[in-house]
């Protein structure tokens, strides 16, 4: 196996972690969400929308760049490694 080889291999699991991480906070913010909209009003004016917004405002894109990291690792690689 070459260097180029196993720096794929790397690339590519990068990806995996990253899109797991993001579909972590993807699925976190489902939960925030459904767990304010399913508790009663309270009296205390706490932002807590916003902690539900943040919880897709960085799942989405860590989740679209593990997959690009996944699917374009031999991009990468001819990018990192030339000819």
């Amino acid at each position: 196996m070459k260097s180029s080889d196993i720096f794929g291999v790397a690339v590519r699991t990068i990806g995996v972690l990253v899109v797991l991480y993001g579909l972590y906070d993807i699925w976190g913010g489902f939960d925030n969400f459904f767990e304010n909209v399913l508790s009663p009003p309270s009296q205390d004016s706490d932002s807590s929308g916003a902690s539900t917004l943040s919880y897709f405002v960085f799942g989405v894109p860590e989740f679209i760049v593990g997959a690009l990291f996944f699917f374009l690792a031999d991009w990468v690689v001819k990018l990192a490694y030339r000819d």
